[in-house]
């Protein structure tokens, strides 16, 4: 078993009033009344995401208390995602590999080509590659739905 540990260093943006050009183009994993939820909130924000829950026939105030949307709440998803950019509220996490084995180059690689893609690029297929202290495929999974920017040691 490969053992890779990234240094990570988190940055909570909290001004509000600005936002920087990104545009965001979210894919609905499924068409469930909880995705569509996130979907409203994120392109047409808190408000309309609520009467959607309601004309859906749910309690909305305890439907976006027990609802996550890319780990946030229906609230917060939908103010990071304010007019389909994300704004400087939303988090951004900086990964920083701890060395260069070819274990943490794929843990990095596999956020912007994929799991499979940086295992067989690295020739590590099939092997068990730990990243953050978990599995790469939940690795991949919890930081693909932050604004991750991956930063080399000499950074």
């Amino acid at each position: 078993m490969k053992l890779s540990t990234f240094a990570i260093a988190l940055t909570l943006s909290v001004a509000a009033t600005q936002s920087f050009a990104k545009d965001v183009r979210l894919k609905p994993v499924n068409n469930n009344i909880e995705t569509q939820a996130c979907l409203t909130a994120a392109e047409e924000g808190f408000g309309p995401a609520l009467r959607f829950i309601r004309n859906s026939g749910f309690n909305a105030e305890e439907f976006s208390a027990s609802v996550r949307c890319n780990g946030e709440s229906l609230r917060t998803f939908a103010y990071m995602y304010k007019n389909n950019e994300v704004t400087e509220n939303a988090k951004t996490v900086a990964l920083v590999a701890k060395n260069q084995d070819a274990a943490s180059q794929a843990c990095l690689e596999a956020l912007t080509i994929g799991k499979d893609a940086a295992l067989v690029k690295y020739g590590l297929e099939g092997e068990n590659i730990i990243c953050n202290h978990q599995d790469i495929s939940d690795f991949v999974r919890q930081y693909s739905v932050e604004n991750v920017i991956v930063r080399s040691n000499a950074e």
